[in-house]
């Protein structure tokens, strides 16, 4: 059991690579996630990213959560997704161009906030989980 968990980890740190190296191919995409993680997150000073996740879903059924310093989007990878993440690179691929084709789409009715992290008054708990989660998926590259 433990190796198919270890198995699944390792498709969704190579479907972030994947992704990552993929929107970097798109200029109007800034990629925001350098680190080797189960998270893809991206911005753009073309196109509304906040708005995107709105598109994404209508559009192509991808749920993405909206960012909010710098203005944002991203995606938390995981098993049911990392197997198609061609189709997330053609899904923002297509998103932006529909967007910068028709301004009206770029305009948000959802506005990025986070609140239980905030909440949390010693940061140094979230900080190590943080890094126990990430050692953990890291571990699945060996």
């Amino acid at each position: 059991m433990f190796f198919r968990l270890k198995e699944k980890a390792h498709g969704i740190l190579e479907a972030q690579k994947q992704m990552r190296l993929g929107l970097e191919k798109n200029p109007d995409i800034q990629v925001c996630s350098n680190m080797t993680s189960p998270i893809i997150s991206w911005t753009s000073s073309t196109v509304n990213p906040i708005a995107m996740g709105e598109q994404m879903l209508k559009r192509r059924q991808w749920t993405i959560s909206a960012l909010q310093n710098p203005p944002g989007a991203h995606l938390a990878i995981t098993d049911a997704t990392s197997g198609n993440w061609k189709d997330f690179i053609s899904s923002v691929n297509e998103c932006v161009k529909v967007m910068k084709s028709d301004k009206e789409l770029n305009k948000n009715h959802d506005t990025a906030v986070y609140g239980m992290t905030g909440a949390i008054p010693d940061k140094s708990l979230l900080h190590r989980f943080v890094s126990i989660h990430q050692a953990a998926m890291l571990d699945t590259l060996e």
